[in-house]
């Protein structure tokens, strides 16, 4: 604590420690404008009028007038005036919101996006421009010489993490969390280039070039991890209403060092990949950006055998309207074909072969006509009803990509087998057409997952292959495999306007996070002190324990949910009529409707079908109170996708495909260290 000015953390509600009077500078919370500085002009018993001051970027406010509640004031301190100079927060003479606030909004308009929150806490803010000094190879030179003075950056996080791996020979975690659309993903590789780009025998780069090199001129194993990106990238992230490229699923990404501390490998673990998107998109979003760019590259005699066309063409891309990827000025933000031809790229860095590459291409054909197959319910007067194909031309296309009988496919979309107590083997049953889409549709997802999974196993298999873990014996590749800095890369907190099982589950992994760092951070912190004896202020915080027990516990939502699963005639409403009566009163449950979040209670009504509606019916919905707010969850379909299985009648369907890459995937086991480990549905 030497040289740090000591603080008093303060939260809004403490006005008992605030002298207030007329003309009183004070910190008053705004709903349009956040944390504002402003002179008391009028006060009442509960409430003050606000005069707002002169503060930089914010003059357009002066001598606004708001009313806010004594409660939602706070001190201002002479001593923190020129907040913007201040590299890390805990350095404020009085730590609260508004001081915090004020600090990242001052710096981030001086193109000061990084911020420190202690010692091993970095704040990022995301620019949406970019910013070209702050990662030129001078700068990169400046971190990796000198991490002590330096201002703070991701690059500081990088060294310090690598820093600590060669000198207590103990492995590292960075975490990159926060919202959607904060930067998390570009972050994470800022920090796996920092580490390329010093870390290799020949990083002795001197100068200070005003170019940015996205490869720094590293060797094989480092340009193979970077090179991993795009292809990631366009399998696994999609245009969301906040975020153009928002990584709908989380990794894990292992820098594996030699015992001369160099980058010699690699690994990637995924999680919770976002599958109900391939066959189905919210207004306003877009499919994985690998279907619009394969629309857009495949050229030639390749495009007329796939059948491939412009987006509007396939059901699975057209549902929400959006095709391309636009800026603030409407213009669009990258070439497809370009795009598509990098994925190539990354694909042949990954040394997955040219025929591959092709099989790859039909797979993801195969899955857009799948979804242009059109199903009608049929009366049948011996079975009663069933279904019928109604376009065979499309049905036949499908097939052939799939290697398929065309005669197989249509049987076993539109019927389902179904085990019978005393025959030995299933029975067929029609199904109706929309049952039968609804199969079509869990086909081409698990179809999907499983090509995810073979990639980010192609990735790891040429990572572990690299010629620095060939030269090493099978003990010094186990030292090598536990000696890594990690770096989590993972959905940010989710509330949308009609939010399901998807969202729970990445709303569950933050809560989780949110644990750890405090566990980590303050509790760690504050024990550390105690045993020091040094004397700090307590620190505010919320405790999310109680959210995390409501999801996880032996009765929790998560427990519940698998119970209701397992019941032969289990249904989403049996299961949410358990779950409010398990956790009766519990302080973070509520039943859906009862929301005191007003975004919720405002939500639309109708148009279920676009999925833009808040549910607002306790027989439809629960509402769990999250570290970050209130979120309201629709049960419909819990249960299937918490399943996450598809009938045996479309397991046919796969077994029976020739494909080749269909076979490689279908047969994958998890060996990327991720496939399946809690997927979400």
């Amino acid at each position: 604590m030497s040289g740090r000015r000591t603080h008093t953390p303060l939260v809004a509600g403490e006005t008992p420690k605030m002298n207030l009077h007329e003309g009183s500078l004070v910190w008053a919370a705004s709903e349009d404008l956040g944390w504002v500085k402003g002179k008391v002009t009028r006060m009442e018993p509960d409430v003050v009028e606000v005069e707002l001051v002169h503060r930089k970027h914010a003059e357009k406010d002066v001598g606004k007038r708001i009313t806010v509640g004594k409660d939602n004031l706070l001190p201002v301190s002479e001593l923190d005036d020129d907040v913007g100079a201040i590299g890390d927060v805990l350095d404020l003479q009085v730590l609260h919101d508004a001081a915090v606030y004020e600090t990242l909004r001052l710096r981030y308009f001086d193109d000061k996006i990084y911020t420190q929150a202690g010692p091993t806490s970095l704040i990022s803010i995301n620019p949406y421009k970019q910013i070209i000094p702050l990662y030129t190879q001078r700068a990169i030179n400046l971190y990796k010489d000198n991490t002590l003075d330096a201002a703070p950056h991701v690059f500081k996080m990088a060294q310090g993490a690598y820093n600590n791996l060669t000198d207590n020979n103990v492995c590292q975690s960075i975490l990159c969390s926060g919202e959607s659309g904060a930067g998390k993903t570009e972050v994470a590789k800022l920090v796996v280039q920092y580490l390329a780009a010093t870390t290799s025998k020949d990083a002795g780069l001197k100068g200070g070039g005003t170019k940015v090199n996205p490869l720094f001129q590293t060797r094989q194993v480092q340009n193979q991890i970077i090179e991993s990106n795009p292809l990631l990238e366009a399998f696994g992230n999609a245009k969301t209403v906040r975020n153009e490229n928002s990584s709908r699923f989380g990794k894990f990404i292992q820098i594996l060092f030699a015992p001369d501390h160099t980058i010699c490998g690699g690994r990637v673990r995924h999680y919770l990949l976002e599958k109900a998107r391939v066959v189905s998109q919210h207004l306003g979003e877009r499919n994985y950006h690998v279907f619009y760019q394969m629309c857009a590259g495949v050229q030639g005699e390749l495009r007329t055998r796939l059948h491939l066309d412009k987006p509007t063409a396939f059901h699975y891309l057209n549902q929400s309207g959006v095709y391309e990827l636009l800026d603030t000025d409407n213009q669009p933000m990258c070439d497809e074909v370009v795009e598509w031809q990098r994925v190539s790229q990354s694909m042949t860095q990954m040394r997955i072969t040219a025929q591959q590459q092709e099989e790859v291409w039909e797979l993801l054909a195969a899955i857009l006509h799948l979804g242009n197959i059109e199903i009608e319910t049929v009366e049948n007067k011996q079975v009663g009803e069933g279904s019928q194909v109604k376009n065979e031309a499309v049905l036949e296309l499908a097939a052939s990509l799939l290697k398929c009988p065309a005669s197989l496919v249509s049987e076993n979309l539109t019927h389902s087998l179904v085990k019978v107590t005393g025959e030995s083997n299933p029975i067929k049953v029609p199904q109706s057409g929309e049952q039968s889409e609804s199969g079509r549709d869990a086909l081409c997802k698990v179809m999907y997952e499983k090509l995810f999974a073979w990639l980010v196993g192609c990735i790891n298999t040429c990572l572990s292959s690299s010629d620095a873990m060939a030269n090493f014996s099978e003990d010094e590749r186990r030292r090598v495999e536990a000696h890594f800095i990690g770096v989590l890369d993972i959905f940010g907190f989710e509330v949308f306007e009609y939010n399901s099982f998807e969202q729970l589950c990445i709303n569950y992994a933050n809560e989780c996070l949110q644990q750890q760092f405090i566990n980590q951070m303050l509790h760690a912190m504050m024990a550390q002190y105690e045993k020091e004896g040094v004397r700090v202020d307590a620190i505010p915080f919320e405790d999310n324990s109680p959210c995390v027990d409501l999801l996880e516990s032996k009765m929790g939502v998560l427990k519940l949910l698998d119970d209701e699963c397992n019941f032969p005639k289990g249904s989403d409403e049996d299961f949410l009529q358990k779950l409010m009566g398990t956790h009766k009163g519990h302080s973070h449950l509520k039943a859906g409707g009862t929301s005191s979040d007003p975004h919720l209670k405002e939500g639309l009504v109708g148009n279920k079908n676009a999925g833009s509606v808040r549910v607002q019916s306790s027989k439809e919905a629960f509402v769990i109170t999250h570290f970050a707010g209130e979120v309201e969850y629709s049960i419909a379909n819990f249960l299937e996708k918490n399943r996450d299985t598809i009938n045996e009648s479309l397991k046919t369907i796969l077994k029976q495909s020739t494909h080749p890459l269909l076979a490689l995937c279908m047969a994958e086991k998890g060996d990327d260290g991720g496939a399946g480990e809690g997927d979400a549905k």
